[in-house]
């Protein structure tokens, strides 16, 4: 009889303190959880020459038992729309999707904003004079964030492909007119020498500017062992700092990349 009132008093206890972690991290309140994915349709944003997302219905209807059944076939390329890179994408020896583990998909949201100059230039690289500017506002990057370049770009023209890729052209053709900004090669090298991040963000679909031809930053991000996450949304609605973002990505064996679920935990 003791032995049982000390368990249920500890299951009691593991309840409490279970509910009070969950309501420390917002659950259930949706002013404190933002989504950042753009949901996948004919409309999302692939690389000119990538395969865009299908779906085809399989069955949509009644079946002959007189229930209701509905399943869909659905193909695409890893790399578009909201979606994370593995280090294999530009790192010969880098991990697949299915090497990294949870837990370094989710970490402090560092958002920078960078929107006027974007508005000048389309072809802005994020500087390490704009890393270092941030930091002297809001103090050091925290160990183990996620850096986010926000530009506008997505905030203001996803899913319109000319406006956010400079082109709406497809195939090979278009890409001497792709023209969006991104990150220097420059701060990607200042990020993964001289602070301990998780990875880059940013709004646009690629991490290295649109007129890249060696895709330097993908390189160097990769080649650091560290992630990628490229379309991200809602960059207007996430705070500075202060934040705490959840990447999900599908998880791939061997993939060099993914569709993925992104959303931040507010302060």
């Amino acid at each position: 009889m003791k032995i049982k009132k000390i368990f249920f008093m500890a299951v009691w206890v593991t309840a409490v303190v279970m509910s009070a972690i969950l309501s420390g991290h917002a659950a259930g309140n949706k002013d404190k959880i933002l989504d950042m994915t753009y949901a996948y349709d004919e409309n999302t944003i692939y690389w000119p020459n990538a395969s865009s997302f299908k779906l085809t219905v399989e069955f949509r209807g009644m079946t002959e038992r007189g229930y209701w059944y509905a399943a869909n076939f659905y193909s695409a390329s890893e790399h578009g729309g909201t979606h994370a890179d593995a280090p294999l994408h530009f790192a010969e020896n880098g991990r697949t999707m299915d090497q990294i583990p949870i837990e370094e998909w989710i970490g402090p949201a560092v958002k920078i904003d960078v929107t006027s100059q974007c508005v000048r230039n389309r072809d802005y690289l994020l500087s390490v004079d704009d890393v270092k500017k941030w930091e002297q506002k809001h103090g050091r990057i925290p160990a183990g964030a996620w850096v986010i370049m926000y530009t506008g770009i997505g905030t203001r023209f996803y899913p319109d492909r000319k406006r956010v890729l400079g082109t709406d052209k497809t195939g090979l053709a278009a890409l001497s007119e792709l023209s969006f900004p991104a990150f220097s090669p420059e701060s990607a090298e200042f990020l993964t020498k001289e602070r301990k991040i998780k990875g880059i963000a940013i709004d646009t679909p690629s991490i290295d500017y649109g007129k890249s031809q060696d895709f330097q930053v993908h390189r160097i991000i990769c080649g650091a062992n560290k992630l990628g996450l490229e379309n991200i949304a809602n960059l207007d609605k996430l705070p500075v700092k202060g934040a705490m973002l959840y990447v999900i990505p599908m998880l791939i064996k061997g993939g060099t990349g993914a569709p993925a679920r992104a959303f931040a935990i507010l302060p």
